[in-house]
Protein backbone atom coordinates (compact mmCIF):
# COMPACT_ATOMS: atom_id res chain seq x y z
CA UNK A 1 0.00 0.00 0.00
CA UNK A 2 1.93 2.90 -1.24
CA UNK A 3 1.79 6.59 0.89
CA UNK A 4 -0.89 8.34 -0.93
CA UNK A 5 -3.33 5.64 0.04
CA UNK A 6 -2.25 5.73 3.93
CA UNK A 7 -2.16 9.43 3.96
CA UNK A 8 -5.83 9.60 2.33
CA UNK A 9 -6.75 6.87 5.40
CA UNK A 10 -5.38 9.25 7.80
CA UNK A 11 -6.38 12.77 6.82
CA UNK A 12 -9.65 11.12 6.93
CA UNK A 13 -9.60 9.79 10.73
CA UNK A 14 -7.85 12.33 11.88
CA UNK A 15 -10.82 13.81 13.98
CA UNK A 16 -11.54 10.88 15.98
CA UNK A 17 -7.31 8.88 15.60
CA UNK A 18 -7.32 10.16 19.36
CA UNK A 19 -10.57 9.13 20.86
CA UNK A 20 -10.36 5.69 19.49
CA UNK A 21 -6.51 5.51 19.79
CA UNK A 22 -7.37 6.14 23.51
CA UNK A 23 -10.06 3.11 23.36
CA UNK A 24 -8.49 1.11 21.53
CA UNK A 25 -4.92 0.98 24.20
CA UNK A 26 -7.73 1.70 27.17
CA UNK A 27 -6.34 4.98 27.96
CA UNK A 28 -2.55 3.58 27.71
CA UNK A 29 -1.47 5.44 25.14
CA UNK A 30 -0.79 8.41 26.88
CA UNK A 31 2.18 6.50 29.40
CA UNK A 32 3.40 4.66 27.19
CA UNK A 33 4.60 8.11 25.23
CA UNK A 34 5.44 9.50 28.45
CA UNK A 35 7.76 6.34 29.31
CA UNK A 36 8.82 6.89 25.79
CA UNK A 37 9.72 10.55 26.53
CA UNK A 38 10.96 9.43 30.01
CA UNK A 39 13.42 6.88 28.34
CA UNK A 40 14.37 9.26 25.73
CA UNK A 41 15.41 11.97 28.03
CA UNK A 42 14.69 15.97 27.14
CA UNK A 43 17.45 18.41 25.43
CA UNK A 44 18.07 19.47 21.90
CA UNK A 45 15.91 19.58 18.88
CA UNK A 46 12.72 17.17 19.00
CA UNK A 47 11.51 15.55 15.99
CA UNK A 48 8.35 13.77 15.90
CA UNK A 49 8.32 11.52 12.78
CA UNK A 50 4.60 10.13 11.63
CA UNK A 51 3.36 12.91 14.24
CA UNK A 52 0.13 12.40 14.20
CA UNK A 53 -1.92 14.97 15.81
CA UNK A 54 1.45 15.74 17.93
CA UNK A 55 0.60 14.31 21.29
CA UNK A 56 4.59 13.07 21.79
CA UNK A 57 5.43 16.73 21.35
CA UNK A 58 2.61 17.71 23.37
CA UNK A 59 4.22 15.67 26.18
CA UNK A 60 7.44 17.56 26.23
CA UNK A 61 5.44 20.54 27.74
CA UNK A 62 5.58 23.87 26.86
CA UNK A 63 8.64 25.01 28.85
CA UNK A 64 11.21 22.31 26.61
CA UNK A 65 14.08 24.15 25.86
CA UNK A 66 14.70 23.01 22.03
CA UNK A 67 12.50 22.89 18.59
CA UNK A 68 9.40 20.99 19.14
CA UNK A 69 8.87 19.58 15.20
CA UNK A 70 6.60 17.31 14.31
CA UNK A 71 6.59 15.34 10.51
CA UNK A 72 3.63 13.74 8.75
CA UNK A 73 2.43 12.96 4.97
CA UNK A 74 -1.30 13.52 6.21
CA UNK A 75 -2.06 17.01 5.78
CA UNK A 76 -5.35 16.32 8.41
CA UNK A 77 -3.15 15.30 11.02
CA UNK A 78 -0.63 18.38 10.51
CA UNK A 79 -3.93 20.26 11.02
CA UNK A 80 -5.08 19.03 13.82
CA UNK A 81 -1.75 18.51 15.85
CA UNK A 82 -1.18 22.39 14.51
CA UNK A 83 -4.34 23.02 16.87
CA UNK A 84 -3.41 21.33 19.50
CA UNK A 85 0.15 22.73 19.68
CA UNK A 86 0.96 26.11 18.79
CA UNK A 87 4.21 26.54 19.62
CA UNK A 88 5.42 23.14 17.75
CA UNK A 89 6.44 23.47 14.11
CA UNK A 90 5.04 20.35 11.54
CA UNK A 91 6.11 19.75 8.19
CA UNK A 92 4.64 17.66 5.47
CA UNK A 93 6.93 14.66 4.28
CA UNK A 94 7.73 11.28 4.53
CA UNK A 95 10.01 9.48 6.92
CA UNK A 96 11.72 8.23 4.40
CA UNK A 97 13.45 11.57 3.17
CA UNK A 98 13.57 13.70 5.76
CA UNK A 99 14.17 17.52 4.49
CA UNK A 100 16.40 18.55 7.28
CA UNK A 101 19.88 18.94 7.33
CA UNK A 102 22.71 16.55 8.98
CA UNK A 103 22.91 16.48 12.98
CA UNK A 104 19.42 18.83 13.04
CA UNK A 105 17.87 16.49 15.85
CA UNK A 106 18.52 15.42 19.17
CA UNK A 107 15.85 13.25 19.61
CA UNK A 108 13.46 11.42 17.08
CA UNK A 109 10.44 9.76 18.13
CA UNK A 110 7.79 7.60 16.67
CA UNK A 111 4.62 6.51 17.90
CA UNK A 112 2.66 3.66 16.40
CA UNK A 113 4.69 4.49 13.42
CA UNK A 114 7.27 2.10 12.47
CA UNK A 115 5.62 -0.58 11.26
CA UNK A 116 3.66 1.57 8.45
CA UNK A 117 6.30 3.40 7.24
CA UNK A 118 7.46 1.95 3.38
CA UNK A 119 11.04 1.22 4.06
CA UNK A 120 12.29 0.93 7.49
CA UNK A 121 15.94 0.45 6.87
CA UNK A 122 15.93 3.88 4.62
CA UNK A 123 14.32 5.92 7.25
CA UNK A 124 17.10 4.30 9.81
CA UNK A 125 19.83 5.74 7.74
CA UNK A 126 17.94 9.26 7.33
CA UNK A 127 17.22 9.39 11.16
CA UNK A 128 21.11 8.61 11.52
CA UNK A 129 21.81 11.57 9.05
CA UNK A 130 19.74 13.97 10.98
CA UNK A 131 20.67 13.18 14.28
CA UNK A 132 23.43 14.53 16.33
CA UNK A 133 26.49 12.21 17.70
CA UNK A 134 25.05 10.13 20.62
CA UNK A 135 21.81 11.41 19.54
CA UNK A 136 18.60 9.50 20.78
CA UNK A 137 15.65 7.26 18.81
CA UNK A 138 12.78 5.99 20.33
CA UNK A 139 9.87 3.77 19.07
CA UNK A 140 6.69 2.54 20.63
CA UNK A 141 5.11 -0.30 18.34
CA UNK A 142 2.70 -2.70 18.38
CA UNK A 143 4.84 -5.93 17.96
CA UNK A 144 4.48 -9.21 16.59
CA UNK A 145 4.60 -12.01 19.54
CA UNK A 146 3.13 -15.81 20.01
CA UNK A 147 -0.25 -13.81 20.08
CA UNK A 148 -0.50 -11.86 17.67
CA UNK A 149 -2.83 -14.42 15.73
CA UNK A 150 -4.97 -14.26 18.87
CA UNK A 151 -5.22 -10.11 18.30
CA UNK A 152 -6.01 -10.47 14.76
CA UNK A 153 -8.36 -12.55 15.44
CA UNK A 154 -10.34 -10.17 17.72
CA UNK A 155 -9.71 -7.08 15.22
CA UNK A 156 -11.70 -9.38 12.34
CA UNK A 157 -14.60 -10.36 14.94
CA UNK A 158 -15.22 -8.36 18.29
CA UNK A 159 -13.21 -5.17 17.70
CA UNK A 160 -14.60 -5.40 13.68
CA UNK A 161 -18.02 -3.64 14.22
CA UNK A 162 -16.67 -0.97 16.63
CA UNK A 163 -13.99 -0.30 13.93
CA UNK A 164 -15.64 -0.10 10.85
CA UNK A 165 -18.34 2.01 12.98
CA UNK A 166 -15.92 4.32 13.84
CA UNK A 167 -13.31 4.17 10.28
CA UNK A 168 -14.97 2.48 7.68
CA UNK A 169 -14.82 -0.92 5.76
CA UNK A 170 -11.61 -0.17 4.26
CA UNK A 171 -9.83 1.78 7.07
CA UNK A 172 -10.30 -1.32 9.16
CA UNK A 173 -8.77 -3.59 7.16
CA UNK A 174 -5.97 -1.11 6.69
CA UNK A 175 -5.30 -1.39 10.76
CA UNK A 176 -5.65 -5.26 10.14
CA UNK A 177 -2.80 -5.64 7.54
CA UNK A 178 -0.73 -3.60 9.83
CA UNK A 179 -0.99 -5.57 12.32
CA UNK A 180 -0.26 -8.50 10.38
CA UNK A 181 2.97 -6.64 8.78
CA UNK A 182 4.04 -5.78 12.55
CA UNK A 183 7.62 -6.79 13.64
CA UNK A 184 9.16 -8.71 16.30
CA UNK A 185 10.79 -6.96 19.33
CA UNK A 186 14.32 -8.65 17.72
CA UNK A 187 13.66 -7.73 14.00
CA UNK A 188 13.72 -4.14 15.19
CA UNK A 189 16.69 -4.88 17.39
CA UNK A 190 18.56 -6.48 14.32
CA UNK A 191 17.45 -3.15 12.07
CA UNK A 192 18.45 -0.60 14.61
CA UNK A 193 22.19 -2.38 15.16
CA UNK A 194 22.45 -2.78 11.52
CA UNK A 195 21.85 0.83 10.66
CA UNK A 196 24.04 2.63 13.05
CA UNK A 197 22.09 2.34 16.48
CA UNK A 198 22.92 1.05 19.70
CA UNK A 199 20.01 -0.31 21.29
CA UNK A 200 19.44 0.99 25.40
CA UNK A 201 16.09 -0.08 26.50
CA UNK A 202 13.29 -1.76 25.64
CA UNK A 203 10.27 -1.60 27.63
CA UNK A 204 6.74 -4.23 26.94
CA UNK A 205 3.25 -3.29 27.48
CA UNK A 206 0.02 -4.58 27.33
CA UNK A 207 1.23 -8.54 27.76
CA UNK A 208 4.20 -7.81 25.46
CA UNK A 209 1.87 -6.86 22.15
CA UNK A 210 3.41 -3.47 22.64
CA UNK A 211 6.76 -2.90 22.54
CA UNK A 212 8.95 0.89 23.64
CA UNK A 213 12.83 0.76 22.24
CA UNK A 214 15.18 3.62 22.47
CA UNK A 215 18.19 3.80 21.12
CA UNK A 216 21.44 5.85 20.60
CA UNK A 217 22.97 6.83 17.63
CA UNK A 218 26.60 4.77 17.38
CA UNK A 219 30.01 6.64 16.27
CA UNK A 220 31.05 5.92 12.50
Amino acid sequence: MGYRTVTDIFSQISGVYDRFLSLATLGRIHSWQRDLVKDMGKGGNWLDVGTGTGEVLLKLGEDYEGLKVGLDPAEGMVFSAKVKCAKCGFVMAVAEDLPFKEGTFSRISLSLVFRHLQDQSRFLREAGRVLKDEGVLGIIDIGRFRGTGAVLLLMRTVLRPLGTLVFGREKWEFFIRSVEESYTVGEVVSLLEKNGFRVLKVRRRMLGTVFIITARKTAL
